[in-house]
């Protein structure tokens, strides 16, 4: 039998390019949606108005707090992903601003713009640490006085401590996703394998590395950048984050 089997390991832009024409499959996007509403509204504190969100993928942060009447505006690199949003936005009829922009490269054109900035999903690990600094120092300069950012990555402490390789496995429709770590020594391989059940020998494999950066110096890198007040989460739920057991770090932090 003929085994078909494609693997890249390229760019972190040409992987999100690549997954997402079935990222919303997999996360089920209409089920996150509903979840996000709810959890992202006691973040939404009064006089909060205008938000950026910065790594927005297919839009489902976006839409969310679209949905709760907020102005939106979205940044990522994956052109593919922004299309793949902008398409979900259509469906929910939510209005937002879509730019194709990495964090650390936004215009200085939206400085001093936003209320709000949230980074969502795990998108801060994706940002390679030589761009660390820039992309915080960039975030923090969009925001209007007062201003706030919500954090959103996975508990690495956890996750580097245990070394477990199955991140999740997915199915819907036939087709399965299964997302699993390759360890390096600083720094992690992502990788997704999907394939349809009807046609295991058809399997496509793609990879990224990510940088799993832990609480304490994400916190250290906030003070520095001039963040003030700063709040850490075991969840968007606000539960306590504890690096032993939470299985992501939220932070919240005041300009």
């Amino acid at each position: 039998m003929y085994l078909y089997y494609y693997s890249i390991m390229k760019t972190n832009i040409f992987f999100y390019n690549t997954a997402s024409g079935y990222y919303d499959k997999m996360i089920d996007f209409e089920s996150a949606l509903n979840k996000r509403k709810n959890l992202l509204s006691d973040f939404v504190k009064s006089g909060i108005s205008s938000v950026a969100d910065i790594g927005c993928g297919t839009g489902v942060d976006s839409i969310s707090l679209a949905q709760t009447g907020l102005c939106v505006t979205a940044f990522d690199p994956s052109i593919e992903m922004i299309n793949s949003a902008k398409e979900n936005c259509k469906k929910t009829n939510a209005q937002i601003q879509f730019f194709n922009y990495s964090a650390a490269n936004i215009p200085k054109s939206f400085f001093n713009k936003f209320d709000l900035i949230v980074s969502l999903g795990n998108t801060i690990a994706n940002i390679n640490p030589d761009q660390l600094e820039k992309s915080f120092d960039r975030i923090f300069r969009m925001l209007k006085t007062d201003g706030r950012i919500l954090i959103q990555v996975l508990n690495y402490e956890k996750i580097l401590k245990e070394k477990e390789r199955i991140v999740n496995i997915t199915q819907k429709d036939n087709e399965y996703f299964i997302r699993f770590y390759d360890y390096g020594n600083n720094d992690l391989t992502f990788n997704i394998l999907k394939f349809n059940a009807d046609k295991t020998f058809d399997k496509e494999l793609i990879s990224t590395k990510i940088f799993p950066y832990k609480s304490k110096e994400l916190k250290q890198l906030l003070k520095k950048t001039g963040f003030n007040k700063t709040q850490l989460f075991g969840g968007l739920d606000k539960s306590l984050f504890n690096p032993k057991v939470s299985n992501d770090l939220v932070i919240y932090a005041e300009k």
